[in-house]
């Protein structure tokens, strides 16, 4: 039973695939800001679909969180909007975080799917 229990840990959800060597360890630094770029160099990670998958997304949340920056800038309005932006993203970036550490897959809702910067 413990070994069956060891396999429901190290397999991701949804594709069946087996984890291998520090996927969980870069899909967590993936959300580290700029440490996605370690996922992207490292062999053998770079080329396990857990690992793309959350890179992608560490990309994508540095991306939108220069823009919540800027628009953060303009006073007022920006500020507000910032703030909310700023709170999603924070939440996007604590659910990507959980997923990693518990050998999931996770895709940004909306946007996720549709901009794949890492294939």
């Amino acid at each position: 039973m413990e070994n069956n229990e060891l396999e429901q840990t190290q397999s991701s959800s949804g594709s069946g695939e087996k984890l291998q060597g520090n996927d969980k360890v870069f899909g967590i630094l993936a959300y580290i800001f700029i440490l996605w770029i370690i996922g992207l160099v490292v062999e053998p990670e770079k080329n396990h679909a857990f690992v793309k998958n959350h890179v992608n997304n560490g990309i994508l949340l540095t991306i939108a969180s220069v823009i919540v920056t800027i628009i953060s800038k303009i006073p007022f309005v920006g500020w507000i909007i910032g703030m909310i932006l700023g709170i999603g993203l924070f939440v996007l970036w604590l659910l990507g975080i959980i997923a990693a550490a518990q050998g999931n897959k996770y895709t940004i809702p909306f946007i996720g799917d549709s901009l794949v910067f890492i294939k």
